[in-house]
């Protein structure tokens, strides 16, 4: 355990730092991070910070508060590639904060629960692998932990502060990432009865009334932006951002549609390495749900909206990240005065923990079912002898000490998880770059030749590419009119078998993305 408390308190900024450091040991990812930067790059170039576009076309999947604070970040920095990939990370380590903060406020009278909290969070491997990414979910988790915030303080008689925290968490969350900030607070504002401190007074009427009326004052928030959006951007934009893309995707939709059943069997790897540290199953037999405000109220948020969202047919495993720092706070609870209790025995599980999956990364290009994987054939050791040598590490730790420090175990993961990055995108090669192809677009259009795109275009080249120009877009069946009608134009299409005869060529995740002329295209037919 931390016994220091100026390391625990000061230690998680230069962990944060190396997480970070991370973003220039992988180019964006495909689709999402790609795209978002586009979104940000057409934006930029229009000048227009009201409507977002994408290749041309209003973009309503997701509101605008993530691509400004992309813009903010250029006006500051620069147009360049790392200044709008720093957003997501600024945005974790506020996430580390406000974790910080909450704690203190559930349990002002347990420092060390706020210290060890963000230590948790830092390392549970779904928050880890997403805290770097140009998305939308760590900066929902800041609108979601500024409302918890706004409700424990709503409770302790400073209900100024805490609605209009609320409020303010409810007009950001809109502007996030949409209607879902709902799904988030609502559960945990309405089961106050549930979690509120038993001997307190309680005034539901009072309670529910102010809830209400915050509610009101966030929806106008946001729609100070979706108002003028909605005038500027057409019906059709105005109709989809004011209800039927939320709707649409809450209940109707066939995009990542799923059973409600889908989330728990992933639950264990979400909250790895904590979920194989036998102290942490050790202290959940005796979880203080009675006794405790913090503990009730955390297992409100994270039970609550786990349930919720697995009734939702979208589910993608990052739509549960503002879930983790109830997952960290309710362990950081657990896990303060559990030192004296725990056995060497059980506190080695979680270093040969991470020594298995070093070996299993070592053995991995020679199992069968991972073998295909054209990526997998490309692996050397040094991904799963860091990984071995983390956990060897650790071990050595454990044994010294005669007992597991969480702040060896964030460190482990953190260290791990960016040399995983490394070598994973190290190994790919250019599957998950798109940087090549899209310099060789930004060719194309510059010598002002027409170029279409078969299928839905995602936006993977615009920023990357710095493309000024709109893409247009084919369908499969009207590829060969289109290549009749400009046999000097190129089609860009993604294909599941490498093919001959093309003008570029480049793998993109297991399949091949292909630039061909006109007159490749009409000949290709003819064969």
């Amino acid at each position: 355990m931390i016994n220091n408390s100026q390391l625990a308190r000061w230690g998680i900024l230069p962990l944060w730092l190396l997480l970070t450091f991370s973003i220039f040991l992988r180019t964006p990812t495909p689709i999402d991070e790609t795209r978002y930067l586009s979104v940000a790059w057409e934006m930029w170039l229009r000048q227009d910070f009201l409507v977002p576009y994408l290749n041309g076309e209003t973009y309503s999947h997701k509101p605008p508060l993530l691509f400004w604070l992309i813009q903010l970040s250029w006006s500051l920095f620069g147009v360049n590639e790392w200044a709008a990939r720093l957003v997501g990370p600024v945005c974790a380590l506020l996430n580390l904060y406000l974790t910080r903060s909450l704690a203190k406020q559930l349990w002002p009278d347990k420092e060390k629960v706020a210290l060890l909290a963000p230590w948790i969070l830092i390392a549970t491997l779904l928050w880890t692998l997403f805290a770097t990414a140009t998305m939308f979910d760590i900066l929902l988790s800041n609108c979601v932990l500024l409302g918890m915030l706004g409700l424990v303080n709503a409770t302790q008689g400073k209900e100024v502060k805490g609605w209009s925290f609320f409020a303010l968490a409810i007009g950001l969350g809109l502007l996030a990432k949409g209607p879902v900030i709902f799904v988030h607070l609502l559960p945990v504002a309405l089961l106050m009865p549930v979690w509120i401190e038993k001997n307190q007074s309680k005034n539901y009427s009072r309670w529910y009334s102010y809830q209400f009326i915050a509610i009101l004052s966030g929806a106008l928030i946001a729609l100070i932006w979706a108002i003028p959006a909605a005038i500027q951007g057409g019906e059709a934009y105005a109709n989809a951002i004011l209800w039927s893309q939320t709707a649409n995707r809450a209940v109707t939709t066939h995009i990542h549609a799923r059973p409600f059943w889908w989330y728990f069997p992933f639950l264990p790897l979400f909250i790895f390495p904590w979920v194989a540290w036998p102290r942490m199953w050790k202290c959940l037999i005796g979880l203080p749900w009675k006794q405790d405000t913090g503990v009730r109220f955390c297992s409100v948020w994270f039970i609550s909206c786990l349930l919720i969202f697995s009734l939702i047919q979208s589910k993608q495993v990052h739509y549960l990240l503002p879930l983790l720092p109830a997952f960290s706070l309710l362990i950081a609870r657990l896990l303060m005065n559990a030192e004296k209790s725990a056995t060497l025995l059980s506190e080695l599980a979680l270093p040969l923990c991470f020594c298995a999956v070093g070996l299993f990364l070592i053995l991995m290009p020679s199992m069968t079912t991972f073998a295909k994987l054209s990526w997998v054939q490309t692996m050397d050791f040094v991904w799963g002898g860091s990984v071995l040598s983390i956990g060897l590490a650790l071990l050595g730790i454990t044994l010294y000490f005669r007992q597991l420090s969480i702040l060896a175990v964030s460190t482990s993961v953190v260290l791990a998880i960016v040399i995983g990055f490394f070598c994973f995108f190290n190994y790919t090669g250019l599957a998950y770059n798109l940087k090549p192809a899209a310099e060789k677009l930004k060719d194309i259009q510059e010598h002002d030749m027409p170029v279409a795109y078969v299928g839905k275009y995602q936006g993977q080249f615009h920023f990357l590419g710095r493309l000024t120009h709109a893409i247009e877009i084919v369908e499969n069946g009207q590829a060969l009119s289109w290549a009749s009608a400009h046999p000097d134009g190129y089609l860009i299409s993604l294909e599941e078998k490498k093919a001959t005869n093309v003008s570029y060529i480049q793998g993109q995740r297991e399949r091949w993305l292909i630039f061909r002329t006109g007159q490749q295209t009409l000949q290709m037919q003819t064969k």
